[in-house]
């Protein structure tokens, strides 16, 4: 293995499309917007330039039956948020985000 390291931004664009041709697309509209080939620090013009394109959001609300950090499998589900009874404490099952949709 060679510790040259070129960074081929059309095979990396090449593969991100690649990946995304496996989704169906309505997932893949959405996954496009977080993949993208950063350039690098040569090509780039200044300091203010960005690098990287990405449309990254992460104050945004879970999607349910999504798997992230913030929510789980189940939020949304019928049987698994009930709504609110005021005369009980409630009890979350796992991720934070569990507790927002009980």
């Amino acid at each position: 293995m060679s510790r040259e390291y070129e960074n081929d931004g059309a095979l990396h664009a090449k593969l991100i499309e690649e990946v995304l041709s496996h989704y169906p697309d309505k997932a893949a509209k959405r996954r496009k917007k977080h993949l993208n080939v950063a350039k690098s620090g040569n090509e780039a013009g200044g300091e203010s330039e960005v690098l990287s394109e990405c449309d990254v959001k992460s104050n945004i609300k879970s999607i349910p039956g999504v798997m992230t950090i913030r929510g789980c499998a189940y939020a949304g589900s019928k049987g698994v948020v009930w709504g609110p009874v005021k005369d009980m404490v409630h009890i979350s099952h796992g991720p934070v985000g569990c507790g927002q949709y009980s």
